[in-house]
């Protein structure tokens, strides 16, 4: 029951990583650029959306699906997609499994029956040389580069607190959250910068707050206390926000403390009441 509520986990992480669509991860896997993301939601009786389907530089369709489990239904799957993507575009893809398991991969390519012949290509994402995915400039493709097997971990934190930095808090926040949901794919690296990276790359929080013109203006000008009172309100509640995301993380209520600046009764009180 644990692996199927992980798996949901991992793969709405998955899902909601490639709406922003990661082109240089793309690029790495059929070598060709992307002309055109197309819908991936069907309308049928029973509602089927893939993982992303793209039209490439040479108009063909591209359907990839990732999987962070060995499905063995999942042939059957893909055929299905294929129809449905024949049906609605009038052209049969180029399909993919990418698997990002942390697991020996075991997912099966090809369906041989008496009258069918059906095959799609089964990757395993550690087979890749992720550096450009670590070198783009979308911050996408740098956190799905995590999953690779990457020589230079801090080379890729470094850059993933860079990006975070420039970001606004929501944002900052929603890519947090699933940078740590996929390092739970990798429970060696997981394991091995669970503190120390959890702490730096929430530094973007603690930087925030002294470059905040509002919190840094109001107090050098020492402006009227009612706007003070106002400020520092805007902060607990961005501290008390950034402490609620980093709980669903199940981080360190002594980090947490660390990185909001709230005191540990107040962060224990948001744990009981998140509970």
């Amino acid at each position: 029951m644990k692996e199927e509520k992980d798996t949901f986990v991992y793969d709405r992480t998955l899902r909601e990583l490639f709406q922003t669509v990661p082109k240089a991860l793309i690029r790495l896997l059929v070598n060709k650029e992307i002309k055109e993301v197309l819908e991936t939601s069907f309308p049928k009786v029973e509602e089927r959306r893939v993982d992303l389907l793209t039209r490439l530089e040479d108009d063909t369709l591209f359907h990839l699906e990732i999987q962070s489990i060995n499905d063995p239904l999942m042939p059957k799957r893909m055929l299905k997609y294929a129809s449905l993507i024949y049906e609605h575009y009038n052209q049969f893809p180029k399909q993919m499994v990418l698997y990002v398991g942390d697991r020996n991969i075991k997912i099966k390519s090809k369906i041989k029956e008496k009258n069918l012949r059906y095959n799609y290509e089964v990757r395993d994402i550690r087979e890749f040389d992720c550096s450009k995915l670590i070198e783009s400039d979308d911050i996408t493709d740098n956190i799905i580069a995590i999953l690779c097997n990457i020589k230079d971990i801090d080379k890729l934190f470094a850059k993933l607190q860079e990006k975070l930095l420039k970001l606004d808090n929501k944002k900052r926040e929603d890519y947090l959250r699933k940078l740590f949901y996929l390092l739970r794919l990798r429970p060696d690296i997981h394991k091995i910068y669970k503190k120390k990276q959890q702490e730096e790359l929430a530094m973007p929080f603690i930087i925030e707050k002294e470059r905040d013109p509002l919190y840094k203006d109001g107090l050098q000008k020492g402006i009227e206390k009612g706007i003070e009172k106002g400020i520092e309100k805007g902060q607990k509640d961005r501290e008390i926000s950034i402490a609620k995301a980093m709980l669903e993380q199940n981080i360190d209520i002594a980090l947490i403390v660390k990185v909001t600046g709230l005191c540990e009764k107040e962060v224990k009180k948001l744990a009981s009441e998140g509970g």
